[in-house]
């Protein structure tokens, strides 16, 4: 279903089997549509950008006016100008730091639950197939990213497409982690849950080589899709500055981040058509078809086959079943991968079963329709420590440290040099006259001043008190000792409720994640379409939901839901403990304990019972289980100190 379409060349409207292929309207007017919603971001991206400088970069980076030379120069330079030392204590990355611990700490992962308990073992199936894929794409690290993010911009999204990754040379379901300096949506949201999006895309800067060969099925594609980056042929690498993020800081719409690479446009739009909308009450389906004389045509057929039979079989009139069907305009998600000039390189209606775009966005907080941010809400303290510790140390520099005061005339013996040496000399000696009545305090005086100007320390304490206050990341919660004397129940309620501050944060994410996870389920039901075995899930799973089954999968999926599932090594301890007192009540039996705990070591027994088994099935002698190894899965030691007899 993808067409291609020259600059000057405008395409016509065409319709077939209810898939679009052209939209009304040229590419040159999407893409101008793109273009205004990415620069409508410029200023979130802007605070993205400074919330980075401050969480990982130069906190003395923000601009101020020079006013010797009225220039714009960034404050560590005018510090530098005033013979200062612009000094930083980075509090904002150990509070990043924390939230990412404690989202890691916090494993979770999707469980496909079936509200029909005959169809138990098709969400038990599917919640290895996700699982799987969370696996293959090292979803801990592609989350952790996100949420550094999020807490950085607030606005963060994920790519979910189904191809070839060259990176894993396989071809699979595959989640992309999204630059929100690359991504543009319609700004006038409101709603939380994303329901009103209807334009999201991203912009890419792929080599000449990678969009050949994404693009073009025939000789005569490529040769046009060279055309279309003939400024970019034979561009050599730029010698830039490598890995500082200045090319994403310095993007813009039209042109790539470098001279030798192409500037590629996707963009997803909601858009719409005249179709009829049909309710077929016999089979209890509906739909849309194309608004033409056609498709009208064919429903008064089918209508006048059903009354003429229902007549024949003595069917009430009024209890024939008909289809119904009413004008209606039809709203689909159409996508294009555009040039900057307006050439489309592909095209075509949303070609998954879902119907949707292939993205996850998510912003937080959003608050009638403006976005937050969570590192902005404390750079202003983060500049009050940067700023009295700097304060500080150019006090500590210009006071008088140590100032020797010398009587002139006591010294007649003694030039000024001699005095000097002999003073900081070890075992030294002054020979020093002292007048009647004249103490040597009178004639040798050292002098220290204070060190800083009292209440900059009680004013620095204040500032590192109210960041971790207003950041949510108390000292409970980074695991700090509490002050003497406090009870442990108080430390343990006080841990408690520091979580709460961070809940929402939490859920937020949990929430997008969910979102994410639920579209990931639809586009392994969708191209997953062969019979497939996944070990990857652990043990808990059973044999029959390993092998992953695309026709029992693929019409389940109004009966799946998304939850968590707790993977944390206290959940799995609680399992493990629940399992072994069960096999001591001779509740069940040792090949069931293993198949459902995660001992380390429960596959290689499993392994070696199987192996016995089928010798005994074969009438040959059976090898037993160490004693050792058995008396290790009571006392709960490693696999390492338990071999297997063969």
């Amino acid at each position: 279903m993808n067409k291609f379409v020259n600059r000057k060349v405008k395409a016509t409207p065409v319709q077939r089997d209810g898939i679009v292929e052209k939209s009304s309207g040229s590419a040159v007017a999407f893409l101008h549509e793109c273009a205004a919603c990415w620069v409508a971001l410029d200023e979130a991206r802007r605070k993205l950008r400074r919330s980075l400088m401050y969480s990982y970069g130069d906190q003395w980076g923000d601009y101020v006016r020079d006013p010797d030379t009225l220039s714009m120069i960034t404050e560590g330079e005018l510090i530098k100008k005033n013979g200062k030392v612009p000094l930083k204590n980075n509090m904002i990355a150990p509070i990043l730091s924390n939230i990412d611990g404690q989202m890691r700490q916090n494993l979770l992962r999707p469980v496909c639950v079936a509200r029909d308990q005959a169809e138990s073992r098709v969400g038990e199936m599917m919640s290895v197939a996700i699982e799987y894929v969370h696996d293959i794409n090292e979803m801990e690290e592609v989350d952790s990213d996100t949420m550094r993010l999020l807490l950085n911009g607030g606005m963060v999204a994920q790519r979910i497409e189904y191809g070839m990754n060259p990176a894993r040379g396989q071809k699979d379901v595959w989640v992309h982690s999204v630059n929100p300096s690359r991504l543009f949506f319609n700004t006038n949201l409101e709603d939380v849950r994303m329901w009103d999006l209807n334009c999201i895309g991203e912009i890419f800067d792929l080599p000449l080589e990678q969009v050949l060969a994404l693009f073009t099925r025939t000789p005569a594609d490529k040769e046009r899709v060279k055309n279309f980056y003939l400024d970019v042929a034979g561009n050599e690498v730029p010698i830039t500055r490598a890995m500082q993020g200045d090319e994403t800081a310095s993007l813009s719409f039209y042109t790539p981040s470098r001279s030798d690479l192409c500037r590629v446009i996707l963009g997803w739009k909601l858009e719409s058509r005249d179709a009829y909308c049909w309710n077929d009450t016999q089979k209890g389906t509906w739909g849309y078809v194309p608004y033409t004389p056609a498709s009208k045509k064919l429903f008064d057929e089918e209508n006048k086959r059903r009354t003429r039979e229902a007549e024949a079989a003595g069917t009430a009139p009024e209890d024939i079943l008909l289809i119904d069907y009413t004008f209606a305009t039809e709203r689909y998600w159409y996508y294009r991968y555009m040039t900057p000039y307006g050439d489309v390189l592909q095209e075509g209606r949303s070609p998954y079963w879902h119907g949707e775009h292939n993205y996850v966005l998510h912003l937080y907080p959003l608050v009638q329709g403006k976005l937050g941010n969570f590192v902005e809400q404390f750079i202003d303290q983060q500049r009050a420590i940067n700023r009295t510790a700097t304060l500080i140390d150019f006090i500590r520099g210009t006071s008088s440290k140590g100032v020797l005061v010398v009587d002139d005339d006591a010294f007649e013996s003694m030039s000024r040099e001699e005095v000097i040496d002999e003073y900081v000399r070890y075992n030294g000696v002054l020979f020093v006259k002292l007048k009647p009545g004249q103490s040597i305090d009178g004639v040798v005086r050292q002098y220290n001043s204070g060190a800083a100007v009292a209440g900059d320390f009680e004013l620095l304490n204040l500032q590192l008190r109210l960041i971790n206050e207003i950041s949510g990341v108390n000292s409970a919660m980074q695991g700090q000792p509490p002050r003497a004397g406090t009870p442990a129940s108080l430390y343990a309620q006080q841990v408690q409720n520091s979580s709460l501050n961070l809940k929402g944060l939490f859920d937020s994410y949990r929430n997008f994640r969910r979102r994410r996870d639920i579209k990931l389920m639809k586009t392994i039901q969708q191209y997953y379409t062969e019979v497939r075995y996944i070990d990857l899930a652990g043990c808990e799973y059973s044999e029959e939901a390993k092998w992953y089954n695309p026709e029992k999968v693929r019409d389940a999926e109004i009966d799946l839901t998304i939850s968590d599932g707790y993977n944390t090594p206290a959940y799995q301890m609680l399992a493990n403990d629940f399992l072994m007192e069960l096999f001591r009540a001779n509740a069940v039996d040792v090949k069931t304990m293993l198949e459902n705990s995660s001992f380390p070591f429960a596959t290689r027994i499993l392994e070696a019972i199987k192996r016995n088994e089928e010798k005994a099935a074969q009438g040959l002698p059976m090898n037993g289980i160490s004693p050792d190894l058995l008396a290790g899965i009571q006392g709960g030691q490693g696999a390492q100190t338990m071999p297997v007899e063969e």
